[in-house]
């Protein structure tokens, strides 16, 4: 005899594990929904069942129970197979990402070592036309400074000449400044003399101009005192001759 079919939903559980590490759990049971107790109601009670209509509702009940795990058995088989496909394409795709990248990656590899080789290849001829090219500045920085001073040399030399003759040249200029000098300085003593003696001249004119001015002066006093006296002597002459006459008269 059948057992009473439970009320607990059925789980089927699936685990499958990939080679990256990756778990899958796959959980299939009967959807189940609460539904509301309906109320009860005034129905009239069933009659009662027979044990043989019980035996065939339970073999009934069975079958139907055999048939719903018969079809998620055939359902979980379903998936099952489609998991595995899937992860059988997802190894064969990983498999195949991992080929493309290694290739990949080598060929990144050898176009970097490449790139290196040329890059140093570059930097190698760089280095060598920097090293020609200071050794070539350096040739002419020591070309110019031989020029140079050869230059200087030629200079200096040149300014020796040139001093020794300026020198020449400025004592001669010197000695005919002091020649000139000299004339000048003698011109001076001449021309002071000169004057010297036209001062004297001056002073002696003058001195004589004022001596004879003064000898007339004292002329002309010793003039003004005759004539005083001459008046004076007339004028008492008359004096007396007025008395002489008024004495006569009286």
């Amino acid at each position: 005899m059948a057992s009473p079919k439970s009320n607990e939903p059925t789980e089927i559980r699936c685990e499958e594990k990939s080679r990256g590490g990756m778990c899958y759990e796959v959980i299939l049971a009967e959807p189940s929904a609460d539904k509301p107790t309906p109320p009860a109601t005034s129905s009239p009670r069933p009659k009662s069942m027979t044990a043989e209509e019980i035996e065939q509702k339970l073999l009934q009940a069975e079958e139907r129970r055999k048939s719903m795990e018969a079809s998620r058995l055939a359902s979980v088989g379903e998936r099952m197979t489609r998991l595995e496909e899937a992860s059988r394409k997802r190894e064969e795709n990983t498999a195949a990402f991992i080929a493309a990248t290694q290739a990949a990656l080598e060929d990144k590899l050898d176009t970097t070592t490449n790139n290196r080789e040329a890059y140093l290849n570059g930097l190698r001829a760089k280095l060598s036309d920097h090293l020609n090219n200071v050794d070539g500045v350096r040739k002419q920085l020591e070309a110019q400074t031989n020029d140079l001073r050869q230059t200087i040399e030629d200079k200096l030399r040149s300014a020796e000449e040139n001093r020794t003759e300026n020198l020449g040249k400025m004592l001669e200029k010197l000695k005919e400044h002091e020649d000139y000098a000299q004339k000048v300085r003698l011109g001076h003593e001449e021309a002071i003399r000169q004057l010297e003696e036209r001062i004297q001249a001056k002073i002696a004119v003058a001195t004589n101009k004022r001596e004879s001015e003064i000898l007339k002066k004292l002329e002309t006093l010793r003039e003004h005192d005759r004539r005083a006296e001459m008046v004076r002597a007339n004028k008492e002459r008359i004096m007396a001759a007025e008395k002489q006459d008024a004495a006569s008269s009286g």
